[in-house]
């Protein structure tokens, strides 16, 4: 009887555990529950209580985007595939914007005044063709995320005002063309999550190691042939994956990675007797290879 009482109580308890949770999507994370419009023109008829706009796949009406300001209150915006080559006018008015999201628009440029934007938190441009971030990107101080992916220009500048964004926790840059990241880049002492995958790096900047923060760095897919030393001087750091790189060697000083949980360094050049040396000095580490 005790024990089916006790298993009575345990279901009754786990009936109230919160799942664990997912990641949730921007429109359902972001500015308060509700309707999500999706076409310019309703939305302008109902302007002041408008918090969610989402265009996609569709050219948008000139005269309807020009009133593009008329949303005051709008928190998450998403224009995807509206054949865009500039942001709309007014856009830079939208000062309770939360979260912004670009994709398959052809904009080269983000607009003056882009760091006027002080609630946004999270910034995603995907399949657009933007040659640099405007040096304002560093008066963002809200700005958590940035996402760029599959950039077309032939190079993305990242300005030197870039390593202010003093909240930014993570970056992603997938498929885009970077020479160089600015002199001020290891100045994000709050990022957790860095991925720089597929955009032709040659080199980490010597001063990595004073992002002691991270917890994830991901560089796959680039032109790396050694990693600076400072970057063994990340102790928070659980997941280093170097994949499809042109390294032949990892110093010593790896042994001081001691949360290191996961190194991946498939598609590189590593000797056997490297590897043995490796899986030693990080015992408690997974080394994939």
């Amino acid at each position: 009887m005790q024990k089916k009482l006790l298993l009575l109580l345990l279901l009754f308890i786990n009936s109230f555990l919160l799942p664990a949770q997912e990641e949730l999507e921007p429109f359902d994370k972001y500015g308060p529950p509700g309707v999500t419009y999706t076409d310019m023109k309703s939305a302008l008829k109902e302007a002041k209580i408008v918090y969610k706009l989402k265009l996609e796949y569709a050219p948008i009406d000139p005269k309807l985007v020009s009133k593009l300001n008329k949303l005051t209150e709008l928190q998450c915006l998403q224009l995807t595939g509206n054949s865009l080559t500039e942001l709309p006018p007014g856009f830079t008015d939208l000062k309770n914007l939360v979260y912004f999201s670009c994709k398959a628009n052809n904009i080269t440029a983000l607009p003056k005044g882009f760091g006027s934007l002080e609630q946004l938190t999270e910034l995603q441009l995907i399949n657009t063709k933007l040659d640099s971030l405007p040096f304002e990107i560093a008066y963002l101080g809200k700005l958590r995320r940035i996402e760029i992916q599959n950039n077309q220009a032939d190079t993305l500048d990242l300005p030197n005002s870039f390593g202010y964004l003093g909240n930014l926790n993570e970056l992603l840059i997938f498929n885009s063309k970077l020479d160089t990241l600015p002199a001020s880049f290891p100045e994000l002492k709050h990022l957790k999550s860095l991925t720089i995958a597929m955009c032709g790096l040659k080199k980490m900047p010597k001063a990595i190691g004073k992002m002691t923060t991270l917890e994830t760095l991901i560089l796959d897919n680039n032109n790396l042939n050694e990693l600076p030393k400072s970057i063994y001087s990340l102790k928070n750091l659980k997941y280093l994956s170097v994949k499809s790189n042109h390294l032949t060697a990892i110093s010593d000083f790896v042994s001081k990675l001691q949360n290191l949980e996961v190194l991946d360094l498939r598609g590189n050049t590593f000797q056997e007797y490297d590897i043995a040396i490796l899986k030693i000095l990080l015992p408690r580490c997974r080394v994939l290879y």
